[in-house]
């Protein structure tokens, strides 16, 4: 709800604040997310979770101190920022906290399509709703709603008991340090030889998230679409995610994983290159729809796999590792996509992130070729 907000918002101050707000939304995740991943490992992701929830309702009631009336480029820049840092620390801890409260391993993989599910009605609803709220009311408004969201998100977490709080770290992770820790999850994502898979990932996720986050806000509004209307785009390609993973957490993954793993990034990049193309509203809509299936499709086979491969005292940082692989080469790209979308060249924007989804699939295949032991054919 009020990522969708805050981007609107700056789309209405140019291509510069577009690029700003979009990278400062990124950019604390991938310095900060390997230490996330840390502290989950040392604390526990409830206890982490429990900390980085209370510092985020407290960070949106100052920030709703401050925002009465004023939509201004430095504190669109400070939400951004702000929301973006507090993320990074719960992410990895957020990620492993479902494997806590999961009875069997062979319940994983349906567990956390149902998961993926709930988040993508979630951005259905909030995006939704944010696009609605920012054309009606001012953003002051939204911060509360979402101030309320987050008190309800700490109610429930304290309800939860998992199984076991913690994922007791290595020695070597407590004894050495915040950064001998980073290293092990390094070397132990290298032992493992998923490389090449986190490979396809990054390619993955620099292709759909600044596509989504930036380039298609950007594109409805040079197009005359209002708020309402652009925020339906996230909505239908949260839409099809949801209808995946719904698919998935009631049948389970595919037996042969490589036809989803290199099927969705080949159904993104075709989804891509349509949507370049001047669509009416409802065909943008449903091409939306197509580029989220694709997306989930691929997610939904990439994330048991990587997740079951994590060392049993490393799981938050190798975690954090996994987010950092798709979090950083967004980053990167980040400025280059809000600068075309900027400037009138979201063509040349979404060719470029269907090329990066086509390199995906050629990874993946790759990856199948090479080693049956990191994935079966």
């Amino acid at each position: 709800m009020l990522s969708f907000a805050v981007i609107w918002l700056a789309t209405g101050h140019g291509a510069g604040a577009v690029a700003l707000v979009s990278t400062l939304s990124v950019l604390p995740p991938v310095v900060l997310l390997l230490l996330g991943g840390v502290l989950g490992d040392r604390h526990g992701p409830r206890r982490l979770l429990t900390m980085t929830s209370s510092a985020q309702c407290l960070t949106l009631l100052a920030l709703l101190a401050i925002a009465q009336g004023d939509t201004g480029v430095l504190l669109l820049a400070a939400i951004a920022a702000t929301s973006s840092v507090i993320t990074a620390l719960q992410q990895p801890a957020a990620l492993v906290y479902p494997r806590l409260l999961i009875a069997y391993e062979d319940q994983l993989a349906r567990a956390l399509a149902r998961i993926s599910g709930s988040v993508s009605a979630a951005r259905i609803l909030g995006v939704a709703a944010g696009g609605a709220l920012i054309a009606a009311v001012p953003l002051h408004v939204v911060l509360a709603a979402n101030l309320l969201i987050a008190g309800i998100f700490l109610v429930v977490l304290r309800t939860l008991r998992p199984r076991g709080d913690a994922s007791p770290a290595d020695s070597r992770g407590r004894d050495g340090g915040v950064w001998h820790a980073v290293v092990d999850g390094i070397r132990s994502a290298r032992a493992l030889r998923v490389g090449p898979l986190l490979g396809a990932v990054a390619l993955v996720c620099s292709a759909v998230m600044p596509v989504v986050a930036v380039v298609l806000p950007s594109s409805a509004r040079a197009q005359g679409w209002s708020a309402a209307q652009a925020s339906l785009l996230e909505s239908s390609w949260a839409g099809g995610m949801l209808s995946v993973t719904l698919l998935i957490s009631v049948t389970g993954t595919l037996a042969r994983p490589r036809r989803a793993l290199v099927g969705g990034p080949l159904v993104i990049a075709i989804a891509l290159v349509i949507v370049a193309l001047p669509l009416d509203v409802p065909w943008a809509l449903s091409t939306a729809a197509v580029l989220g299936a694709g997306t989930a499709l691929f997610t939904t086979h990439v994330a048991p796999a990587l997740l079951r491969r994590a060392p049993a005292g490393q799981m938050a940082r190798f975690q954090s590792l996994t987010a950092l692989v798709q979090l950083a080469p967004a980053a990167l790209l980040n400025g280059v996509f809000a600068a075309l979308a900027g400037s009138g060249c979201a063509l040349l924007a979404f060719l470029l992130a269907a090329g990066l989804a086509g390199g995906a699939a050629v990874m993946v295949a790759r990856v199948v070729r090479e080693s049956a032991e990191i994935l079966p054919a």
